[in-house]
């Protein structure tokens, strides 16, 4: 079984994950409560379907970008777990998550993050074979930064955008975007450690995993939030 972690940002998610897909999942508000809250929920999770810590063979921590508490607490947390019960560590990035669950009938998704002082951070991703590749660097701005970015790297292309996205910055899109843009829905854009799972999973079935003393946070990058 794997537990799967991701305190990027104000919304935390865990799971837990094996060969039949996610066994149980919960996600919730954290703002910065990470760590009063990240454990407990592990563990009421584990009891939830009659598991314990030994009974996990990996974890998967969301890596970033994401903020510096948020970050350090799950990943500190998925390596004390990995290194006592000396099982895999496997991380996995943030927008990667978001992603892969918007990976459908568009050429292009773009996962959106909030980074703080209405700013936020975005990636590009191609759909290949069902699968989520990232197009191209992070990128980090306003509303309008993020508008400007996206359009260059568009073309024609049409894009389905999930993440965290505020009403003005939903409105901006459809304004800037009209028929080429697909919005998700608010289920849909709440991050979700299921899909986290399923990335750590597939890593790990092929014999991956990540170094536990070099595995390191992307945070978001200072100047971004100034």
């Amino acid at each position: 079984m794997l537990l799967a972690i991701d305190t990027s940002t104000h919304v935390s998610s865990i799971a837990l994950y094996d060969e039949r897909g996610v066994v149980v999942e919960t996600t919730w508000q954290s703002h910065e409560n990470h760590t009063r809250s990240l454990m407990p929920e592990v563990v009421r999770l584990m009891q939830v379907v009659g598991t314990n810590a030994n009974d996990l063979r990996a974890i998967g921590v969301a890596t970033g970008p994401g903020s510096f508490t948020g970050l350090r607490i799950g990943l500190s947390a998925a390596k004390g777990l990995a290194y006592s019960l000396s099982i895999a560590l496997l991380g996995v990035p943030t927008l990667d998550i978001s992603a892969s669950a918007g990976i459908a009938g568009t050429p292009l998704t773009c996962a959106i993050l909030q980074a703080g002082r209405g700013r936020f951070g975005a990636a590009l991703y191609k759909n290949e074979n069902g699968n989520a590749r990232r197009a191209g660097d992070y990128f980090f701005g306003s509303p309008t930064q993020l508008v400007l970015q996206l359009r260059e790297q568009l073309g024609h292309n049409s894009v389905f955008v999930i993440g965290e996205m505020d009403d003005a910055l939903r409105d901006l899109f459809r304004a800037e975007f009209s028929a080429q843009l697909q919005l998700g829905t608010d289920a849909l854009n709440v991050r979700r450690a299921g899909f986290l799972a399923a990335l750590a999973w597939r890593r790990w079935c092929q014999g991956e995993q990540d170094d536990l003393q070099s595995l390191a946070p992307y945070y978001i990058p200072t100047a971004s939030i100034a």
